[in-house]
């Protein structure tokens, strides 16, 4: 999940010795008694005891001394232990006063006081105390510790770096690197740091196991991140923040049996956690196990709607887009969710200027630079771009790996930035450097996509695109890019930002995905020669039972029709088959397709009669694809961004008789469509012509459309006026 829920959750410091007992081993490592070794060296000051307050001490004079200064160490120990705090300080104070550097009396000292806040003086403690004992591991430490807490990181990582060149398996340092660089988002480098902490020691507490998953699941580790949660949760099995993340972690593996059985742990220990309960419910849909689902929907729906302001546990907007929930619904989860990434006041956006002769400086934030649905539609747009008005960039917040769709990119576009490995503050950095007018996002609340970048505001317009379907909830966001088909007026009011308007339609389309030649036939894609063939090639997540049922009542008045849906998974097609045989439908009648590559996915859809479409999370690039192909598509158009992309492309397309405004006329239709061959087939004639004549795949007019819209944007923000 793109942002933590267990983000409250502190860093687990290790302080070095915070009451060292003169007979314990040294934590230095070297297995000598702390008195005989780093203990030892508040003892060396022979000629310096009580210098400055009295002449050159005799040798039994500075005998005397030790013996006082021993005793009251001795003191301290064991008031120490007691938990007579104030004893122990008072006798530490006055090992001070006899030897003003004594560095065990100013390590002590300086820990208490940096327990109780004041790091310039616990600084200053340490850093008397390095005098005296430089390089001594624990000082080190907890001097680092200090300066974390003053908000000196830099000089912290250097403390701890310095213990670890001199011991490389201290653990306190070890575990107090990783918290350093986490922080500062080095993750790669906080695992490896982690790796050599674990297998050293692996008693550590909770926070240290969870703090490792974080670092895991940010490098892509989710087996490891897995490993590390179980481990959580054995230490303890109550930990319901755990069982969350293990549900989520889960989800992301595709192992949904056992994120559902984390998830019902977790709402075991919290009924009404609205996390656990909104993943449940997208388990289960990613499965097609429909058990229990209506009651989950209804427990989301009374939940979402409320007015309170609750930030704990929020639901991940994304997984709720395939739910039958309101756009209030989902405008109030986007807002939750957008109030646990900043709180406080925004950093103000940045002034950039353009000359007179200067192109506008747009660019796109994406994680999807591979085969990807957005890639699928968007290579040839960006291609077609004028580069005389617009200077194109993209930041690619996904690892280069030269796939196809990446290399595509890097040429379409004038700057392209691979910034997957950089922290969040140096990619806004690099924005601002790069006086980017108009910002982008193409992933918003999804996938890999990076939440913490546009609240820092870099760009002095930024702009939720395409890559998530609803609003983000987020005041950082000044635009929604859209159209009027998929956010008509009446519906604006769900929308945290203003609707930036393309002429025609939202969604873009790569003409070039579709191979030459002629599609392949029935029996090549594993079909029946005859009979009518319905199509939805959507995931599984958007097939609801009610939409489901339609779909079967469908089968059963029209005699010899199939269903071809997309095969992903062995759990979800015995699901799917045994639903339909609860409808009383062979389930010989539903017939999967494999995963095939984006060219001969697209081709195929010729080769169905009409694709039916899901609801309430209707089809977007997979609609799109079957247009391209020829084949009609039938939705139902709702009140949801999600469920209206597929009307805006047939009103794109000249076909705005396939929007059905409810279930009666969409079943209505479909029947109509599979009864009567010559109006399907006028419908396929139509599609076809008006390919050239229409905007749907029109990406020269589309890319005008866009150059115009940025432009609008930065003559309306120059003048501070809405679009």
């Amino acid at each position: 999940m793109g942002k933590s829920l267990l983000a409250h959750v502190l860093f687990h410091r290790f302080v070095s010795t915070s009451a060292i007992a003169r007979n314990a081993p040294c934590p230095c490592g070297s297995g000598r008694r702390f008195k005989d070794c780093h203990g030892a060296l508040g003892n060396v000051a022979t000629a310096t005891v009580a210098r400055s307050v009295a002449p050159p001490p005799t040798d039994a004079s500075a005998g005397a001394a030790i013996k006082a200064i021993d005793a009251l160490l001795r003191q301290a120990e064991e008031s120490f232990t007691r938990g007579e705090n104030a004893v122990a300080e008072a006798a530490w104070q006055e090992v001070l006063s006899l030897d003003p550097g004594h560095p065990e009396a100013l390590f002590h000292l300086g820990n208490r006081l940096r327990e109780r806040g004041e790091h310039e003086a616990a600084i200053d403690y340490f850093e008397r105390a390095l005098e005296r004992a430089p390089g001594h591991p624990g000082v080190l430490n907890n001097l680092g510790l200090a300066l974390e807490a003053r908000g000196d990181a830099q000089r912290a990582e250097r403390c701890y770096r310095e213990v670890l060149a001199a011991q490389p398996q201290h653990a306190d340092a070890l575990a107090n690197l990783a918290n350093v660089l986490s922080v500062r988002e080095a993750f790669d480098e906080t695992v490896a740091v982690y790796e050599k902490l674990f297998t050293i020691r692996r008693d550590l507490p909770a926070a240290v196991w969870i703090r490792r998953a974080m670092a895991q699941n940010r490098t892509q580790d989710i087996a490891g991140a897995i490993d590390s949660y179980r481990e959580v949760a054995r230490l303890d099995p109550d930990a319901l923040q755990v069982y969350l993340h293990l549900g989520t972690l889960y989800i992301q593996q595709r192992s949904f049996a056992e994120a559902d059985t984390a998830l019902r742990r977790a709402l075991e220990l919290d009924p009404g956690n609205r996390y656990a309960l909104s993943q449940l419910a997208h388990t289960r849909q990613q499965r097609c196990a429909w058990d229990g689902l209506a009651e989950l929907f209804a427990r989301l729906r009374q939940s979402l709607e409320s007015e309170d302001a609750n930030t704990e546990f929020p639901v991940l907007p994304f997984a709720i887009l395939a739910m039958p929930l309101s756009p209030l619904a989902q405008l109030r989860a986007a807002q939750r969710w957008a109030r646990t990434i900043a709180k406080g006041p925004l950093p103000p956006r940045p002034t950039v200027r353009r000359g007179p002769r200067e192109r506008l400086r747009v660019a796109f934030v994406t994680a999807n630079m591979h085969d990807h649905p957005t890639m699928h539609l968007s290579l040839e747009f960006w291609e077609k771009i004028d580069r005389a008005r617009l200077e194109m960039f993209a930041y690619s917040l996904r690892r280069h790996d030269d796939n196809p769709f990446e290399r595509r990119a890097r040429t379409a576009f004038e700057h392209f930035a691979d910034v997957s490995k950089e922290p969040a503050a140096r990619i806004a950095q690099r924005i601002r450097e790069d006086r980017i007018a108009i910002l982008l996002d193409r992933n918003g609340y999804t996938l890999n996509g990076r939440e913490d970048i546009f609240p820092l505001c870099p760009a002095p317009i930024q702009v939720n695109c395409i890559g998530f379907p609803g609003t983000m909830g987020a005041p950082w966001y000044d635009y929604i890019f859209t159209d009027r088909f998929t956010v008509p007026e009446h519906l604006r009011h769900f929308y945290s930002e203003q609707p930036l308007y393309m002429p025609h339609m939202a969604f873009p389309s790569d003409t070039t995905r579709l191979p030459a030649g002629p599609p392949p036939s029935r029996t090549a894609c594993g079909l029946p020669d005859s009979g009518f063939v319905f199509c939805c090639f959507s995931n599984p997540p958007k097939i609801l039972p009610d939409v489901f049922a339609l779909w079967m009542r469908l089968l059963a008045a029209v005699p010899g029709s199939v269903l071809w849906l997309l095969g992903t998974s062995d759990e979800v097609m015995p699901n799917l088959r045994r639903e339909a045989a609860r409808a009383h439908i062979d389930p010989a009648r539903l017939v999967f397709a494999p995963r095939v590559e984006v060219g001969e996915h697209v081709a195929r859809n010729a080769a169905a009669d009409l694709f039916l479409d899901t609801y309430p999370y209707g089809a977007h690039t997979t609609a799109n694809d079957a247009l391209l192909a020829g084949l009609p598509v039938l939705t139902c158009a709702g009140e949801t961004m999600v469920s209206r992309i597929a009307g805006s492309q047939l009103e794109a397309i000249g076909l705005p008789e396939l929007v059905a405004e409810n279930f009666e006329q969409y079943e209505a239709r479909a029947l109509e469509l599979a009864s009567r061959p010559e109006l399907l087939r006028s419908y396929r004639a139509r599609l076809a012509a008006n390919r050239a004549t229409h905007p749907l795949f029109d990406m020269a007019r589309y890319a005008r459309d866009f150059e115009d819209a940025m432009e609008r944007l930065w003559s309306d923000h120059a003048g501070n006026a809405p679009v």
